[in-house]
């Protein structure tokens, strides 16, 4: 037996496989949703795995982010009133 994860772009595909599923030839069950208390502790457990990130470090990013919104916002036209 294969497991195989499918994406139904078209109804008449979900029909096909419903009959499928219907003839004893394969089994469909939903796609388990994750929950939001699991998400959080997966992320946890990655933060975790990452070193520190230093008080400069956090600096720098913020510094490089403004300094690219400056310069986007620069480039708009103005508006004349």
């Amino acid at each position: 037996m294969e497991t195989f994860e499918v994406d139904v772009k078209d109804r008449k595909a979900k029909a096909l496989l419903k009959q499928l599923e219907a003839l004893g030839i394969i089994t469909m069950r939903p796609q388990k949703v994750r929950t939001l208390g699991r998400v959080i502790a997966d992320m946890q457990a990655r933060t975790r795995k990452l070193p520190p990130i230093s008080e400069a470090e956090i600096k720098a990013e913020v510094d490089a982010v403004r300094k690219q919104r400056r310069h986007a916002a620069s480039r708009k036209p103005q508006a004349h009133h």
